[in-house]
Formats: C-alpha cells, sequence, structure tokens
C-alpha cells in the first residue's frame, strides 16, 4: 500500500482512531472525520465505550497491541471500543498508564473514552450495553429449492400458515413492549423464505402496523439462497426497505458443489446468484449481505467470496464456521480441520489488504466474533427467538425440533430464558476469563461448545482458530481506519 503525503502525515501524526460500525442491517459509515488540527480522529458512527470520564486514577488493562504501519499501532483491549489505532503521542501516553495515575489532557481522555484506561474506582462497565433490540427468527417453510449438505432443516413441503404468522408478529411486539425493548427485528427464514414471498409480504405489512401502534422501530431481513428471485419481487423488497442476505458457499463449482438444486445437481445454481445479485438485486439498488458458511470442503474458498462479493461488489460478507447438527454428522468432510481454515481466512484476509475497502468491512471475518466488544456470543435467551411454522417458540434456529414453548401465547422471553441453552457471560467460561480476546468472540457458539465438551461453562472448541484469526481481522481494519483518514492511499 502506498502512504499518503508527508506534509499531511506529519500534521496528524498522533491520532486515535477507533472501529466502526458495520454497514449491514442499516448501519453505516457515515460520520465525517474532523479536521486536521484534531489530535483525535472519530471516522465512524459507534460512540466509544464510555462518553463519560469519571474522576480518579486509571491505569492500563491487559492488552493486545501489534505494530501496525510507520509510527502507529493498533492496540485491542478487552472492553476497548473495537481494535484501535494509536499515533505516537497516544501511545506513548498510554505507555504512561503502566501505573495508576490521574488523566492530564485530550489525548489522556480519548483513551480513557475508548476503553484503553480503565478507573481503578469503578465498577468495569459491561462490555456491552443492555440489548434495545428483540429479534425474532420467523421460520416460514421447511421447503427449499437446495439440498445444501450442512442444513439442520429437515426438508418437507410444511409452511406457516397466514393466522399462525400474524400471530407471531403480534406476540413478538407484545415481547418487546413488555421487555422494555425499542426496536423489533424480524429475520425471514426458512428453508428458502422466498417460496412463501406472498405470507411474508402479508407479516411485513402487520408488522408495519404494529411498528406505528407501539411505537417501536421495525427492522427486517429477508434470508434467501438467491437461486431465484423475480425483478417483482426485488421491487417490493426495495420498496418495503427489507434487507436480504444470501448465501454463498464459493465462487462457481465450489459453491455449486455445497449448494445443489435439490433434485437437479446439474444446474449451475452459482450463475443464478450471480444473476440475481448483479441484474435483480444490486440494479434496484438493493445492497444485499452475503453469508458464507465455512466448512472443510471450502475453506479454501473464502478469498474468492471476499473478491467476488466484498472487493468487486463491496457487500458486507459474514464468514461463518459450519456446525454440525443431527441432519450433516455423516459428513465428515464438512468438519473444519483447524489449520486448512486458518489457511483459508488468511488468503481472504490478504486479498482484502491488497485492495483494501473503505467501508467498515471487518466485522463479519471471524464467525460470531465482531469489532466491538460483547460478553456472549449471541442473543439466545436474552433478546432472541425462533418461532417455528406451527408457532412453537424454540431459542435457536438448530432447535427448530426442540420448541421451549407449543405457542406465540404467553411470556415468550421467560420460555427462552429458561430453556435448556445456557449463554453464559464470556467471564463464566473457563478458559476465557483472562483471554484478552474474550469480548471479542464471547467464548464461541455455545452450542457447538456444549457438542464438543458436553459443557456451557467452557470456552470454545475453535478457541485457538479465533484466537489467530481475531488479530489479523483487527490488523485489517486498523489499516482501513489509516486509509480512511488519508495516511495509506
Amino acid at each position: 500500500m502506498k502512504t499518503a503525503g508527508n506534509s499531511r502525515s506529519n500534521i496528524r501524526a498522533n491520532a486515535v482512531l477507533w472501529a466502526t460500525a458495520p454497514p449491514g442491517d442499516g448501519d453505516d459509515d457515515c460520520a465525517a472525520p474532523p479536521g486536521p488540527e484534531n489530535d483525535c480522529l472519530f471516522p465512524g458512527s459507534l460512540p466509544p465505550v464510555s462518553n463519560e470520564v469519571i474522576a480518579g486514577h486509571y491505569a492500563r488493562p491487559t492488552a493486545y497491541s501489534a505494530p501496525l504501519w510507520g509510527n502507529f499501532r493498533l492496540v485491542g483491549a478487552p472492553r476497548a471500543a473495537g481494535p484501535v489505532v494509536l499515533g505516537g503521542r497516544s501511545w506513548s501516553r498510554w505507555q504512561a498508564f503502566d501505573a495508576p495515575a490521574l488523566l492530564a489532557g485530550d489525548v489522556d481522555w480519548q483513551l480513557a473514552r475508548a476503553g484503553l484506561l480503565q478507573p481503578l474506582d469503578a465498577v468495569p462497565a459491561a462490555a456491552r450495553p443492555a440489548p434495545h433490540e428483540l429479534t425474532a427468527w420467523l421460520h416460514v417453510t421447511n421447503a427449499c429449492n437446495l439440498e445444501c449438505p450442512y442444513c439442520y432443516v429437515n426438508k418437507s413441503t410444511e409452511h406457516m400458515s397466514p393466522e399462525t404468522g400474524l400471530r407471531a408478529v403480534e406476540a413478538v411486539f407484545r415481547a418487546a413492549t413488555h421487555g422494555d425493548f425499542d426496536t423489533v427485528r424480524l429475520k425471514y427464514a426458512g428453508g428458502e423464505s422466498t417460496l412463501h414471498l406472498r405470507l411474508v409480504r402479508l407479516l411485513h405489512d402487520r408488522a408495519v402496523e404494529m411498528a406505528r401502534e407501539t411505537g417501536l422501530r421495525l427492522r427486517e431481513v429477508m434470508l434467501t439462497n438467491g437461486v431465484h428471485l423475480r425483478p417483482e419481487d426485488a421491487d417490493w423488497l426495495a420498496e418495503a426497505g427489507l434487507k436480504v442476505v444470501v448465501s454463498l458457499d464459493g465462487v462457481g463449482e465450489l459453491h455449486n458443489r455445497l449448494r445443489p438444486m435439490r433434485n437437479r445437481p446439474d444446474v449451475d445454481t452459482f450463475a443464478r446468484v450471480e444473476h440475481t445479485m448483479d441484474r435483480v438485486l444490486i440494479r434496484r439498488g438493493l445492497q444485499p449481505d452475503v453469508t458464507m458458511t465455512v466448512t472443510g470442503v471450502n475453506a479454501h474458498g473464502a478469498a474468492g467470496v471476499a473478491r467476488w462479493a466484498m472487493i468487486d461488489r463491496g457487500l458486507p460478507t459474514r464468514f461463518s464456521f459450519y456446525r454440525a447438527n443431527a441432519l450433516s454428522r455423516c459428513r465428515r468432510d464438512l468438519e473444519l480441520e483447524e489449520e486448512a481454515l486458518i489457511a483459508g481466512m488468511q488468503d481472504a484476509y490478504a486479498a482484502l489488504e491488497a485492495e483494501l475497502p473503505l467501508w467498515p468491512f471487518a466485522h463479519g471475518l471471524v464467525d460470531r466474533a465482531g469489532m466491538m466488544p460483547h460478553a456472549h456470543a449471541c442473543g439466545v435467551g436474552l433478546n432472541y427467538l425462533v418461532i417455528t411454522h406451527t408457532g412453537a417458540t424454540a431459542q435457536c434456529q438448530m432447535h427448530l425440533g426442540r420448541p421451549v414453548h407449543p405457542d406465540v401465547d404467553g411470556d415468550l422471553l421467560a420460555a427462552v430464558s429458561a430453556g435448556p441453552i445456557l449463554n453464559l457471560h464470556v467471564e463464566e467460561k473457563e478458559g476465557c476469563r483472562d483471554c484478552t480476546f474474550r469480548f471479542a468472540c464471547a467464548g464461541g457458539c455455545p452450542l457447538e461448545t456444549y457438542r464438543v465438551t458436553g459443557r456451557w461453562d467452557v470456552r470454545s472448541p475453535n478457541c485457538r482458530i479465533y484466537q489467530t484469526l481475531l488479530p489479523l481481522a483487527w490488523r485489517l481494519e486498523g489499516l482501513r481506519l489509516l486509509k480512511l483518514n488519508g495516511y495509506l492511499n
């Protein structure tokens, strides 16, 4: 990568930069950085960990740090506002807090706001405030036109009835109101949700009415394999404001191998997805998210997906690790092999670094780990619930066949909170409590941990993968922040 002109670099050599919000699901990166006279730069729209600085002594927490470029260093502390980039003066001031001291000046204040300095006389702040958004996965159908070998859904023609769907939407808004949430996010999923788009449209209309009646904010996502989405459907999605998430498990034949057409394995499903993305969605101004399920079969293809989706099309992309389930256990080739997965993701990161995007792309680079600190790997038992096509309530979509409540009546949040899946705070997990990266991965998927270890209170079996890949993903975010602010070309 090229560097920016020396004059600008010298003027702003002591910046404090930190991670920004992901663009997916309606977030953006629209805040403008301050002028060159300001020593501390805020390139993104997410606030720092703490907007208030209390009186008293502060100290430097245990943290990860590494050289980044020139005089800049990358720093990541457990409760910090994501990976933070420090210029020379800021780095020196941060080092000075090896022994507790009082804050003295703007740089110290910014370091405290970013979570890189911790007050000694205060209880540590939660890694993330109480969730304000209730997410509901609406399983509209068991049917699908593909036959993916890792899928956890027992395929059939059964689907959600309009009556059940309407009751489900109303129940979610009731739960959000009683739980003091200010936002409802509905995920329309399956199976293949587009096979019942008329139902999705009906549920959307009712959700809009409920949002208006309750005063809650509404966010909606439709998950699809992207094989067949008509132009008129895309027109409606754009008008209704639904976010579209498309599955892509490789480029070309690799995708076809993992996502074959049901009963027609000769069909080029990748070509159909590419047509949907380029000719149907993007042409209408829709920016779909992409999700790749990384398995032992396709880990080497992560770089191809990164180039196709993130570099060529600027699409937010999440790489999720394969999780074994009852329907996929016979496929030993799908199981993750650490070295192969790490190598595949490293190739993807190298492709991204070579053509570094300016938008905040790093949030989906390591399974469920993100740039901003979080204490739980997911929302199970906290602010997440799944409603099956029959109207039963489950804790997780991978537990569709094991609901915790038979219908949508009653206290749904209490039901999912009392379910068998224990989504513990990361500091309750053995092997995580003292890890610098604990608030990045939050201990990993609790279901996968339990499947492998038989315990909820231990670290993820993918711990080494997280500890290897997270510093590399953080580095990419650090380089992006430098490029965004004019240090790199």
